[in-house]
């Protein structure tokens, strides 16, 4: 079934972990880079179930068969990012070239002093916008995130940034729409990544992706549907070298919709939201980091 990535042993070994995050903050970012290679001749030799389930994203998001070398790719462009991630946590955010398009949809929210929704997807780089948002708009930002997947490098990237860990909201909690609420009312935006399923996730809807139907969790958009908040799109993509496009979309405009009206206007939001991602799945492929078959039931 799709919802297998939750399941599956996390990779990556501490040890290099370590050293990566080493190189990259003492030995600078050209030094650091050096180091990828390795990691992606491990990853081509060693996941040949996560190359199949590239090798079919890609034969849906090309115009042609996928080659080896797409492949590669993906797997260079996640290495980058997960190591870019160290220098934007750190505040180092000199060495990346990040340009946000379009933006006016957060900063009106911002300068209303209204907080959001911030849906995304496993597409490029979340930490880009975060750092973004952060450091050169001033705003109060939170992620929703599922706390027993990829745990080792989690721990690795929250000490580089301790106030991470106390902005993370586990997914599953009892009070987690609670949470939400208290936060939007004082204009936090909730970030979160909504293109998984996981065997917990209670309310699913089928939705053609890429030419077949594929499964998506809705529990956030109900969330934002309860509450009546604002909902936004948001990318970033990794272009290659040290640069980030960043591109952000209104969903919602934060109306209350009665309980009789709700499932429609679920299933709505999800369809454009969807709709969204394959999009930017269509214009940046090298950047999806799904690594298993996001169609499988």
């Amino acid at each position: 079934m799709s919802s297998d990535w939750s399941a599956r042993r996390e990779r990556g070994n501490s040890l290099w972990i370590a050293f990566m995050r080493l190189s990259a903050l003492r030995g600078g970012r050209r030094l650091a880079r050096l180091c990828l290679y390795p990691a992606v001749a491990w990853f081509l030799l060693f996941t040949r179930r996560e190359q199949r389930g590239i090798r079919e994203f890609l034969d849906r998001a090309l115009p042609r068969p996928p080659r080896w070398r797409d492949v590669a790719r993906n797997y260079w462009n996640f290495a980058a990012v997960t190591l870019d991630r160290t220098y934007l946590l750190a505040g180092r955010t000199n060495q990346l070239d990040i340009r946000i398009h379009k933006p006016e949809p957060l900063l009106d929210l911002h300068s209303q002093g209204r907080g959001a929704i911030l849906l995304g997807a496993h597409v490029g780089s979340f930490f880009a916008m975060r750092a973004l948002a952060r450091q050169r708009v001033g705003l109060d930002i939170h992620i929703l995130f599922y706390p027993e997947h990829n745990a080792r490098i989690t721990r690795a990237f929250a000490a580089l940034d301790p106030d991470l860990a106390s902005r993370c909201i586990p997914l599953g909690s009892p009070d987690v729409l609670m949470q939400l609420g208290g936060l939007i009312e004082k204009g936090s935006f909730v970030a979160a990544l909504a293109d998984r399923v996981t065997p917990a996730d209670n309310h699913v809807l089928d939705l053609p992706f890429l030419g077949k139907p594929a499964r998506f969790a809705t529990g956030v958009m109900q969330a934002a549907l309860v509450l009546g908040c604002p909902v936004l799109f948001y990318a970033g993509i990794y272009r290659g070298g040290n640069r980030y496009d960043l591109y952000l979309e209104q969903l919602s405009a934060g109306k209350r919709v009665a309980r009789a009206d709700r499932t429609e206007a679920v299933n709505q939001l999800t369809r454009e939201y969807v709709a969204c991602l394959e999009r930017y799945a269509r214009d940046a492929p090298d950047n999806w980091f799904n690594f298993y078959d996001y169609w499988a039931h």
